[in-house]
This record gives C-alpha cells, structure tokens and sequence, in this order.
C-alpha cells in the first residue's frame, strides 16, 4: 500500500508506515513537462518565445507553478484558452514566531529593567505588553474545525 501526504500526523495508520520523503523535482523537470503540455496541446513553441526579453514564456510561466507538475500543466492549459494568471497559486511560506519571540522577550526584559530600577511605569509597562503580547499569539495559533476529505 503507498499512502501519499505532504504532513505525516503521526498518528492512526500512519504511525506504522514507512517514512520516504520525495525531493522536489528541479526547474527543468517542470519546464520539460510544460513544454510536453504543449506539444499535446497542439501549440507551437515557437509561439511561445518571448522576443522583447530573449527568455522563453516557459520560463515566465514556470514561476506561476512553483515545482507542482500539476500547476505547470494547469497553466500551459489555462495560457491555451488565453487566461493570464496574476499570481501564483504556491505558496511559499516565511516563519516569523522566532521574531515574535523575540519581541515578547524584549518586552519581558523592560519588565525586569523597571523592577530593578525601581521604576513602577516601565514595571508594569512591561508585564502588560508581555501578558497582551502572550494572549495575542496564543489566540493567533487556534484554529477552528476543519472538513477533512471524506467528511
């Protein structure tokens, strides 16, 4: 049996299978799959050379798929029928908890600099924004039911 998913929960059935991770494939293997869409497509290829830039528009639209080979045959399909697409539809994500982190600390080292200073205002400015800065990113992690395929 050969089960298929981008997270590995950990738990059910999944807890006793085998763990293979797929390396993505490489911008080639994309341009080369757009590039056979194409051709069964019907469309020349010269056609979709881009004279002003000198780079091929596989190029140009290899970027909307991301590494998806799927993508990349949606969008040489949906650049057939003549829709131009405005952004991708991968994502690529960018991690910023650390810098949150980082700034509830900050705010946790005011409280401490206001106690040993003797300083009540920055005491509990500190503590506040600390407890305000904790409730927000701790309301920002809950995420609400979700349908689940088959559901």
């Amino acid at each position: 049996m050969v089960m298929f998913s981008p997270v590995n929960p950990g738990r059910d059935v999944l807890l006793d299978l085998l763990e293979i991770e797929l390396e993505l494939p490489s911008d080639q293997a994309i341009r080369e799959v757009m590039a056979a869409e194409v051709q069964r497509q019907g469309l020349q290829l010269s056609r979709w050379r881009s004279l002003t830039r000198g780079e091929s528009e596989l190029a140009e639209l290899q970027s909307l798929a991301g590494r998806n080979p799927m993508l990349a045959r949606k969008v040489v399909r949906q650049r057939r029928l003549g829709l131009k697409h405005q952004r991708p539809e991968h994502t690529q994500y960018i991690v910023i908890m650390p810098v949150l982190v980082a700034c509830l600390m900050a705010f946790g080292i005011v409280r401490f600099i206001g106690m040993g200073t003797q300083n009540k205002s920055l005491y509990i400015f500190g503590g506040v924004t600390l407890v305000a800065g904790m409730t927000l990113k701790q309301l920002g992690s809950v995420r609400g039911a979700r349908k689940q395929l088959g559901q």
